[in-house]
């Protein structure tokens, strides 16, 4: 049993040391909270996700003030991703006269999973990536599909899904792929997706 954790951990830090700086950076603060987190109780049994957790830290402690400080970068890395990822978008009323409808179309389209949009200040942003003139009803091949399928609750952390690359699609974003006419291989994938992608 001892064995198989230290192996599950050993691969668990290789996997960690692979991983560009800033996703390392964000994944070890987020377990450092984590591990704010774990009671005094779990520690003193010395449980599997502890030693896990000491591996991948390399056995960190954090002062109170380097575990605030790891959540505001933290924080700021997000919101940084969130300012990228939402500066290539339309408005509502762009999406209307681009594809010829009333300014309530995009958003019943948002309602029944046809176009992506992320609320951002009061306001319903549509990334430009996802409108293809040639497209069935102005989006790129299998969106619609795509979007049914994913068990994501968050529309930004779906935005973030499909601008993110991806192993199982061969270091494509599900975006890429899609484009490059995929939509297979990205449905499959977007089913086997579920909880935050952030």
């Amino acid at each position: 049993m001892i064995a198989t954790i230290e192996k599950e951990a050993t691969e668990y830090a290789h996997l960690l040391e692979m991983l560009p700086p800033d996703e390392h950076l964000t994944l070890v603060s987020s377990i450092a909270i984590l591990k704010k987190n774990i009671t005094h109780k779990s520690l003193s049994k010395g449980n599997k996700g502890d030693r896990l957790i000491k591996k991948l830290t390399n056995n960190c402690s954090y002062s109170p003030a380097e575990k605030i400080e790891l959540e505001l970068e933290t924080l700021q890395r997000y919101f940084e991703r969130r300012r990228e990822l939402l500066s290539n978008c339309f408005t509502t009323t762009q999406v209307a006269k681009l594809l010829g409808t009333s300014r309530q179309t995009p958003h019943d389209r948002v309602k029944n999973k046809s176009l992506l949009a992320v609320r951002d200040n009061g306001q319903w942003k549509f990334p430009i990536w996802q409108f293809n003139p040639e497209g069935a009803d102005g989006v790129i091949d299998g969106l619609p599909e795509v979007l049914k399928n994913l068990s994501i609750n968050s529309e930004f952390s779906i935005l973030n899904w499909f601008m993110r690359p991806n192993t199982v699609l061969d270091g494509l974003t599900p975006v890429e792929a899609l484009k490059r006419g995929l939509k297979t291989r990205v449905i499959a994938e977007a089913m086997g997706v579920g909880g935050a992608s952030w």
